[in-house]
């Protein structure tokens, strides 16, 4: 059973109107777009190459009520049964010659069988049997070919330059594709990125770390020679605080360079160390500028609701214990969404040069509404995991230190140096997956917005095209 036409004009003969709606013949009927179609008799064999009208007879005029045209209109004239229509620019014979006989070359290719062979090809006699469902149809075109028997109104044009491969790749070139991107491209892209370029992702991370940590190791070492006095636990807890600090203004910059690595694999480009070190240099300032407004912005209005809860309890009492109690409730919610507010100020920073300030209310403008919302539960989330990931690497090195703790002496100066140096080893190793990984999604919320406001898809599609190109050449 042969296959239901498609919506192609082109594809199914019998089934649609010609492109400018003209007739069009099938083989043993001619189908007029006036009346559906009316019954040609069969032109006899016999008379075929007789070219006067005493062989074939007086041929009758059609009158004007006929669905044939007029013979003046040999532009619609049909053949008769079994022959073939004129090709494609070519001349109909003049009226009153004979058209060739049933079966013989008429003038003009022969058009495709209904179902046969593919667009432009010779098809099998009348009457043969459709195709089975799912094989190419009459008229249609296999892609990359050339139109045949109907072609359109000339040849296809090409908007592009770029092979097959490259072409088919255009709706993502990179990790990620170029349209409104959901939760699952978002993280499935950041850990794309991770493993398509390590070297300045996770091989990035452990140099920043390595430089930060190092000399916070140095100083942690000297604390028992600083601090004499302390007990184990308060030289721990000074330990411990140093290399957090460190760790922070590391992970400020490591994520500035995360953010131009992704914002390069969305296009499919791999970049080197040394490129993402020279195209970012320049903005770790503005990165330490703009987290330290974000930090005073969230702590003065942190600072001013406590204040302000702890003299409304004083000057109401229980009252004002309660209702206390209750500001802060609404007031942690507040908090997530005003820092979710400014999460995307370090993309802005990084990606379109914009100082601490212009980063801040680029980013205020790129989550207003209800996107403030789903960016701050996809940055809960990407914490969740990252808090998970961290938790189990943390958990591992906590049971081997208490297995290597119980195996050495009670020296308390070794204590203390085995806890410094596992808890920086710690911090290593989670900051060079874990931060990649969190700036990596914050980059991608970046890109995902400016698309869903600015309709960034279409020029990230156009740079794309272009550096394929480029590469190409």
């Amino acid at each position: 059973m042969g296959q239901p036409p498609d919506e192609n004009r082109w594809s199914t003969p019998g089934g649609d109107e010609s492109e400018d709606g003209q007739d069009y013949w099938q083989p043993g009927r001619y189908v007029s777009p006036e009346d559906g179609g009316t019954e040609q008799p069969s032109y006899d064999e016999g008379q075929a190459g007789q070219s006067s009208p005493e062989a074939t007879g007086p041929v009758p005029q059609p009158d004007q009520t006929s669905a044939f045209p007029p013979p003046q209109q040999t532009s619609a004239f049909p053949p008769p049964y079994g022959t073939q229509p004129p090709a494609y620019g070519q001349q109909p014979p003049a009226y009153g010659q004979q058209p060739p006989a049933y079966g013989q070359q008429g003038y003009g290719t022969q058009p495709p069988a209904y179902g046969q062979q593919q667009y432009g090809q010779q098809p099998p006699a009348y009457g043969s049997q459709p195709p089975a469902y799912g094989q190419q149809q009459y008229g249609q075109q296999q892609y990359g070919q050339q139109p045949g028997y109907h072609p359109a109104y000339g040849q296809p044009t090409q908007w592009h330059n770029l092979p097959p491969e490259d072409l088919v790749r255009m709706h993502q070139p990179g990790v990620i594709p170029l349209r409104q991107l959901s939760l699952g491209d978002m993280f499935e892209g950041a850990l794309k990125t991770m493993r398509r370029n390590p070297e300045a992702t996770i091989g990035m991370a452990v140099l920043v770390l390595a430089v930060m940590l190092v000399p916070s190791l140095g100083f942690s070492m000297l604390i028992p020679s600083l601090f004499p006095r302390l007990g184990l636990i308060d030289q721990i807890a000074i330990a411990s605080l140093v290399p957090t600090l460190l760790n922070s203004l590391a992970t400020l910059a490591l994520s500035g360079f995360v953010i131009y690595v992704v914002s390069e694999a969305a296009l499919g480009d791999r970049v080197g160390i040394a490129q993402t070190w020279q195209a970012v240099k320049g903005r770790i300032p503005a990165l330490i500028g703009i987290s330290v407004l974000s930090f005073l912005a969230i702590f003065g209005i942190a600072a001013a609701v406590i204040l302000g809860g702890v003299a409304l309890t004083f000057a109401l009492g229980p009252l004002g214990g309660i209702l206390m109690v209750i500001a802060m409730l609404g007031f942690i919610p507040f908090m997530l969404w005003f820092y979710a507010r400014l999460s995307l100020g370090p993309a802005a920073v990084v990606l379109e040069k914009a100082g601490p300030v212009a980063g801040l209310k680029r980013s205020w403008a790129l989550t207003q509404g209800k996107q403030a919302w789903r960016v701050l539960g996809i940055t809960l989330l990407a914490g969740i995991v990252a808090m998970l990931f961290s938790a189990m690497v943390g958990g591992l090195i906590g049971v081997l230190l208490g297995m290597v703790i119980g195996l050495i002496s009670g020296d308390i100066s070794t204590q203390y140096y085995l806890q410094v140096v596992i808890d920086h080893l710690s911090t290593f190793l989670i900051g060079a997956i874990v931060t990649p990984f969190t700036a990596g999604v914050t980059a991608l919320l970046y890109l995902d917005q400016r698309i869903r406001r600015e309709g960034l898809d279409v020029g990230l599609v156009r740079a794309a095209q272009e550096r394929a190109a480029a590469r190409r050449d």
